[in-house]
């Protein structure tokens, strides 16, 4: 039975089974997805508690670290971003090689075009971050930061609403999860960069909060959102399989004759 076409009727007795509990959908559990996002907390709170090196300077881009910092580059300059991108990154891989395996197995189209969608918008993503096409790249065409983010969020609405089939299905709580970051990284952005009332100058008279918050937020979002899609692409691929006629095995040849 496809996990993506048939969820179980049930409600929370089968989200709880889905995410928690070793079974025969879900055969090992979610727990390198916990696995994954318990590392990127780990590290944002060692930048977080740690005071040798300016937050700017680990969780901005590495161009504008470069930019306003003379003694650019170190290491860690751009550390939490290029995380990100990488992320970005394994997200476009991992949902690409699957909609090519997919197509092989001869899939539901849905399934191979929800695939395709998450390749290209991931890395699309992936070339905004390292490239700053949103901040740098894209005002110069007329497109301001706002109008970037609200065509960002239709083309992720659009996206879900064609994909929710595979990706809604295979784990709504990875979805939330990456939707809330996301969306509350893009909040805290807009709110620290426009005069919008006391939350704004709060964030202007916090700025190491407004750097966590921020890119603490799009850290974790973006980790929920590869997350989300290894775990499409798992279900696809495993329906596929299983839903595959076995091959009969050869029949063996004679033994123990003598002629």
């Amino acid at each position: 039975m496809s996990l993506v076409m048939n969820p179980d009727p049930r409600g929370l007795r089968h989200v709880w089974r889905l995410f928690f509990v070793r079974n025969r959908e879900n055969p090992g559990g979610f727990g390198v997805y916990y696995a994954i996002i318990a590392g990127q907390l780990l590290v944002l709170a060692a930048a977080g508690l740690q005071t040798s090196v300016p937050l700017e300077r680990l969780f901005r881009d590495t161009i504008a670290v470069a930019e306003e910092y003379p003694g650019c580059c170190h290491v860690y300059d751009g550390l939490i971003s290029n995380l990100g991108i990488l992320l970005w990154w394994a997200a476009a891989s991992i949902t690409g090689f699957a909609a090519l395996t997919a197509a092989g197995l001869s899939c539901r189209r849905y399934e191979i075009l929800a695939l395709a969608m998450a390749a290209a918008f991931s890395a699309w993503l992936a070339m905004d971050d390292l490239f700053m096409l949103h901040e740098s790249v894209l005002p110069l065409i007329g497109f301001t930061q706002p109008m970037t983010y609200a065509l960002y969020g239709l083309i992720a609405a659009a996206y879900i609403a064609l994909s929710w089939r595979v990706v809604l299905m295979a784990s709504p709580l990875l979805l939330a999860m990456a939707i809330a970051m996301l969306g509350a990284s893009v909040s805290v952005d807009i709110l620290a960069d426009h005069d919008l009332g006391a939350v704004s100058a709060w964030l202007g008279a916090n700025p190491r909060i407004g750097i966590l918050l921020d890119d603490g937020l799009k850290f974790l979002g973006i980790g929920f959102w590869f997350c989300l899609h290894m775990a499409a692409a798992r279900a696809v691929i495993t329906n596929a399989v299983r839903s595959r006629p076995q091959a009969r095995p050869a029949c063996p040849g004679p033994q123990g004759r003598g002629d």
